[in-house]
This record gives structure tokens, sequence and C-alpha cells, in this order.
């Protein structure tokens, strides 16, 4: 029989290129005309955003913007805001020698400073980070069965989770909402944040169809008095994605990520300022994986001729868990030293995330940054930000290495007032995970029989080898060039490892 052998392929993510660029942002800002003088600034912020992004030969080309915003009291004692924003591109080389198609872009701020330099005047400096990263598909190819030229081989059947597509698309979402509930024109934007959650997504005909809210909060100053409102509001989302080798039996880890949003109070019709324009950029990313059940050879050899075999390690992923729930987070902020006597806004502008196992299961922890304006003891304004832990725990047992890239968003945050100015805030937290478990598998990608290196056929018909406990039955058919089956034929025992000591008869084949 000549010897031939069948093929698989196992398709896993990995991560092609990821890069930084890091962006100064120092401005020199002038408060126009109509604004009054600064006394006191409570907040200055540098939030980057990321417009457009393209890949040119070896490097990517991203539009960027940067909303500078300050908080300040004037000498009337009321509280504005105003904002400036910046706009940058910035390139991040390729240094990946795989071809990059396809990328997720976003941004950070590292740090930001100011410095009044003048009753209208301010001076802003600090940095933002460019970031971006490339997931590819990796075909691994690997030898499911080997036959023909003597070759036995030992074979192990796997449930994989085979990567079928990467899919990624970004697009924006605007509205323009009427504050029908103010009795009073809005006068600027102090604080804003907004986070895109995912409601529901179905798979047909090679597309994706998303279904999500982008959940924006916001709060103004309203009227002469410039007193502080809140608004919430959230903007449907609806999205086909092209995603080619998908289908409908794939399992879709995937995520939103807004890159950019601007908030802006306009005249209506009749020259009243009681409408807001909303517009963002956001981020689609998602992976589409299949379970499939893979034969993989792991080791071989004939009993006639001289072989050689190549080997690869490689990680097999499984899904070993997947969810989606709504964590209420109750937590405290000691706010005893601010003298604070009343909250005028409390906002949750970032939440954090990071998966870990335990040995009771796993756990998505992090932290959830509270904004809070309020007024202090002795009337005046002033602003405090407030971590909040949070740990969410999932009942997980596996002796694999897990891994997950969980997703948090904040849908919703209240407080009350406790005693001794702590604020006891509830905030609601939808998070997404995709635990898929890793084991690293040796695998056969390669069979050589060399006809012309016959091996020695000079043996007895039946060898007597007195076994020791723990050894395996392929071993020992390996080093006496037969067959693991001739011995458990011959023997009437099982395949395996030996549970203890014996004598066993080794047929030649």
């Amino acid at each position: 029989m000549d010897f031939n052998v069948r093929k698989d392929y196992i398709s896993v993510c990995e991560t092609a290129f990821q890069g930084s660029a890091e962006h100064s942002v120092d401005c020199d800002v002038t408060l126009p005309e109509y604004m009054p003088d600064i006394v006191r600034i409570l907040r200055c912020s540098a939030v980057p955003g990321i417009q457009t992004h393209q890949i040119t030969g070896d490097r990517i080309t991203t539009e960027c913007e940067c909303l500078v915003r300050v908080l300040y009291i004037c000498e009337e004692g009321k509280l504005h805001g105003y904002d400036q924003t910046l706009h940058f591109s910035k390139q991040i080389e390729l240094k990946s020698a795989r071809p990059v198609t396809e990328v997720f872009v976003g941004a950070r701020t590292d740090y930001v400073n100011y410095r009044v330099s003048g009753q209208r005047r301010f001076e802003v400096h600090g940095a933002v980070t460019v970031f971006a990263r490339a997931d590819d598909k990796k075909r691994y190819e690997l030898i499911s069965c080997a036959e023909g030229d003597g070759v036995t081989a030992k074979s192990e059947s796997m449930e994989v989770c085979d990567l079928t597509a990467l899919a990624e698309k970004t697009f924006s979402v605007s509205q323009t909402c009427e504050l029908s509930s103010l009795d009073s024109p809005v006068g600027c934007v102090i604080q804003s944040c907004a986070g895109a959650v995912i409601d529901e997504i179905k798979v047909m005909s090679n597309k994706l169809f998303l279904k999500g809210s982008l959940i924006v909060d916001a709060a103004f100053t309203v009227g002469d008095d410039c007193r502080v409102e809140n608004y919430k509001t959230m903007i449907d989302i609806n999205q086909i994605i092209e995603a080619p080798d998908l289908n409908e039996n794939c399992r879709v880890e995937a995520f939103l990520s807004v890159q950019s949003v601007d908030i802006r109070p306009k005249y209506d019709s009749a020259g009243d300022k009681n409408l807001v324009d909303i517009s963002a950029v956001i981020a689609f990313s998602a992976r589409g994986y299949e379970t499939r059940t893979v034969t993989a050879v792991s080791d071989a050899y004939s009993v006639k001729y001289e072989s050689e075999l190549k080997k690869s390690g490689i990680y097999i992923t499984a899904v070993e868990d997947c969810f989606e729930d709504t964590f209420l987070l109750r937590g405290s902020a000691d706010l005893s030293t601010t003298g604070m006597t009343q909250v005028l806004s409390f906002m949750c502008s970032a939440v954090s995330a990071s998966f870990s196992v335990r040995d009771e299961g796993a756990a998505v922890s992090g932290e959830v940054t509270a904004d809070i304006i309020y007024r202090d003891s002795q009337g005046d304004l002033a602003f405090a930000q407030r971590q909040l832990p949070y740990e969410y725990k999932r009942s997980i047992q596996s002796a694999a290495a897990l891994t997950c890239r969980p997703e948090c968003k904040v849908t919703a945050c209240s407080y009350v007032m406790g005693e001794g100015n702590t604020l006891d805030a509830r905030v609601e937290i939808n998070i997404r995970g995709f635990v898929l478990k890793e084991e690293e598998k040796t695998v056969t990608t390669e069979i050589t029989v060399d006809k012309s290196r016959q091996k020695n056929a000079k043996t007895a018909a039946l060898t007597v080898y007195f076994a020791d406990e723990g050894e395996s039955l392929w071993d020992i058919a390996e080093k006496y060039n037969t067959t693991v089956e001739a011995i458990t034929r011959e023997n009437r025992i099982s395949d395996g490892v030996l549970e203890k000591s014996c004598k066993l008869l080794i047929p030649k084949v």
C-alpha cells in the first residue's frame, strides 16, 4: 500500500502588529469676548478621538482630534465651560512582514496640565497616545491521518474553536435632541461621556446585523444663573457589516468602542437655544468562531522503513464560557474632606476591566471613574474625581489556561448622600465576555518515509519484555518496531499506560 497522508487545518487569531505614537497637546487658549473672565479653574481635560484611519504602504495614517475643555468660575461665582478642538494627523509605522488589511485604532490621554496666564487666557500642556492593533487569521496545517509503507500513527481527537472570520467597521451616528424639559436656553456643555453597547447580533449571508445603543450623558449650564442641568439620552445603532467566511453556525465575539463624541447646543427655528446636536464615531470589531472536531497525528513511525517527522507546538482554543450580564456596582466615595453640601452633577466617565482566574472561578474587575461637580460649605463650586472599584465573579472550573477580553460599559448611574459626606453610588454595568480555553498541543506537520533505508528485519518472532509501571505501550511498540495493536492483541490488554509492572509478549509485524 502506497504511503499517503490526509491533512487538516486549524485557524487561530494572532496579533500581526501593534504599535503606538505619542502626540503633544500644547495650546494657548484665549476666551472669546462673550465669555466672562476666569477667576478659578475647576478642571481642564483633553480627550483624544479618532476620526478616520487608512493603511498606506508601510504605515497607518490617522486623522485625530483632541477636545480640550476647561471648567471655570467667573467673578459672579457662576460656572462656565469652554472647549476647543485640536486637529492633528499621526502616522504609525507597520513593523510587520505580514500584510495588514484591517486594524483597530484608538487613543488615550496620558496626562494634561494647565496654567492660567491671564484673566482670559490659559495654557494647556499634555500628551495623548494613538495606538493601533491588527489581528490576523493564521492557518496551521497538520496531519490528521497517515497510512501505508508500514506507518503506524498515534492520533488524538480534539474539539477546537476555529477562527472563521475577522470583521471591522468604523461608522458615525448622529441625532439632534430637543431639551423640552428646560425652561431656559442652554449655555454650554461642562461634562460629557458616551458609551456604546451591543443589544443583538445576527449572522446571515456573510453579513453581521448589529443592533445597539449609544448612551450619552451630558451636563449643561442653563439660563442666566448658569445652573447645572444633567441630560441623558440613547441613540439607536443599526449597522450591516460585511463578514466573508462567517456563517450561521459561528459564535461571534464583538466589541463596540466610541472613538470620539461631539455634543453641541443648537438654536431651533424660533431662535431658542434648546436643541443639542450629538455626533459620534464608533468602531466595531468582531471575531467569528466555529466549533468542530479535529483529529491530529501526534507521533508516527514506519515498521518497514526509516522515517522522519516534523512537529510543531500550537495553541488550541475552545469556548469555555460566553456571558452577557448586567452588574450593579454598589460603592461609596469619601468626600468628607471637601465640605460638600450639594451635588450638582454625578457622571461615570470611564470604566476599566481586566480578567483573572482564581481557585473559586473567574472574575472581571476594575474601576469606574466618577466625576462630581458639587457646592461646598462656603457656597463655592468645586470638582472631584473618585474611583469606584468593582468585581464581577463567574463560576468557571478549568485546568487549562483561560483568556478573555471583557467589555464593560456603564449604562446607568445614580447616587444618594450618606453620613459624613459619603456618596453612595449605584452604577449599572453591562458586562460581556467570551472566555477561551487555551491548550498547547504538539502536532505532526510532515512525515517523510525513506524507502531506500529499510529497517533491520532480523528480530525474533516473539520477544519477552518486562515492563515497568507507568510505561506507555506506544513507546514500547516504537522501541521494538511493532505496533500497539499487535501488543494489545497478543497480551489481551487495552491501549494506554501500564498501571502495574508486568510481562509482555512483543510480536513481530
